[in-house]
């Protein structure tokens, strides 16, 4: 008689781990079903499956989401572009060019040249540095120097309409009654791993001499995901090598 194969759950993505969830119960209930004891294990796993489902369809089809992403990147444009603009006097042989690229380069420098590959609300702290500094007098001069100062307002603005969205995307998420993905995934992952051994003990109480269908067909679902994690795995390696 086969036996049941254990899965990895803490390296499945979320999507992996809704989806092998609901296999698994999709196949008990058809073929355990006079079995009251595992179906009552189902029926406890149904809701917090669900919960993990909601969590992942509401930031799915947050339309904020998309929006927050695109003004990112916008950001992350106008701060490159601006950075750029600054860097392109580095060589000038002008003394007023040469002062002020000096004075708005250091500001950049401690902000960090590659400040577009933090996070959001990292980024959005660091270039709060930045206008801090540059809207000083001394820095406001230098930019009209460099001829620039229109480019740093664009950054500027850039800004203030990724907070604004961003904002409005943390009120929508604060109104809506679901879990956060994470959440629900703790809450689900400890009952699937406990199914896993409890079917064990299932076919433990089987007939040896059968080979129930059951028992493959889970085999079959864990094969699958288990298939993804080494396939991503593997993925992530090469591209490590690269």
């Amino acid at each position: 008689m086969q036996k049941i194969k254990n899965i990895a759950l803490t390296k499945t993505t979320h999507s992996e781990l809704s989806e092998v969830t609901s296999n698994y119960i999709a196949i008990v209930q058809k073929h355990l079903c006079d079995n009251t004891f595992i179906i009552n294990i189902t029926k406890v796993i149904q809701p917090k499956l669900e919960d993990l489902r909601s969590a992942l369809a509401a930031v799915r089809t947050n339309s904020l989401i998309e929006e927050v992403t695109q003004l990112d990147q916008v950001r992350d444009d106008a701060f490159i572009l601006f950075r750029d603009m600054i860097q392109a006097y580095e060589k000038t042989d002008e003394p007023e060019e040469k002062e002020a690229y000096t004075q708005l380069w250091n500001v950049i420098e401690k902000v960090g040249t590659t400040v577009y590959r933090e996070g959001l609300l990292e980024q959005s702290g660091r270039l709060e540095t930045l206008f801090q500094e540059m809207d000083k007098e001394a820095y406001q001069s230098a930019l009209t120097v460099l001829g620039i100062t229109n480019r740093y307002i664009k950054l500027k603005t850039a800004e203030q309409k990724f907070k604004v969205v961003y904002t409005e995307r943390l009120e929508e998420d604060t109104k809506k009654n679901y879990p956060t993905i994470n959440e629900a995934r703790r809450a689900l992952t400890p009952l699937v791993n406990d199914l896993i051994p409890t079917l064990r003990n299932v076919v433990l109480t089987t007939d040896p001499t059968t080979n129930p269908d059951w028992i493959a067909l889970i085999n079959e679902q864990t094969d699958t995901i288990m298939a993804q994690v080494a396939a991503r795995r593997t993925r992530k390696e090469n591209e490590e090598i690269m």
